[in-house]
């Protein structure tokens, strides 16, 4: 294959897309792991006072707790990573879409995270709005997680964005 012949098969378009699904994947893994110590959560939610360790103490909550909660959220968020990348990848081979697309997707990602131009604070608070509506903390991640893992799927499976990636249109007749 050519350098030329390369060139012409990358999708930017598809790279955009599935680089946006991946995204979407990761935070939502990563809001489905705070599921795993809510107590935590809400103590830093409901509390109107600085944290201690005495504050986490008398809540029952220890160091090993937070560590674990940080691994989880971390593994989560990698997890979600390889699942959006399978997935993209596995489309790429059925749509017959050039597979390299999938993969420059996902170095894409990396690069501005390792930067800190997606951090959570700056993009997940907007889409962690829907599930404030609950008062309760698990109903409200696992709301905000199945919202983030719902658009993710429909930008990969949605006829519409294939179609944009196909077509160079957003709507064909």
């Amino acid at each position: 294959m050519t350098l030329k012949n390369f060139i012409s098969r990358l999708n930017w378009r598809q790279i955009l897309l599935h680089l946006i699904a991946i995204w979407f994947f990761i935070y939502a893994f990563e809001t489905f792991a705070y599921l795993t110590n809510t107590k935590f959560i809400e103590l830093f939610r409901h509390s109107d006072q600085q944290i201690t360790r005495t504050t986490l103490e008398e809540n029952g909550i220890s160091s090993s707790n937070i560590t674990d909660l940080l691994f989880t959220v971390t593994a989560a968020g990698l997890s979600g990573m390889v699942v959006g990348f399978i997935i993209s990848l596995i489309i790429s081979i059925r749509q017959h879409w050039f597979w390299v697309n999938s993969l420059i997707a996902l170095l894409l990602f990396l690069i501005p995270v390792n930067l800190g131009f997606l951090s959570r604070q700056s993009l997940t608070k907007i889409f962690w709005v829907p599930g404030q509506i609950f008062s309760d903390t698990t109903i409200e991640f696992l709301a905000n997680g199945i919202i983030l893992l719902v658009i993710g799927l429909i930008i990969f499976f949605w006829k519409r964005p294939k179609r944009f990636i196909e077509n160079n249109n957003l709507v064909t007749p």
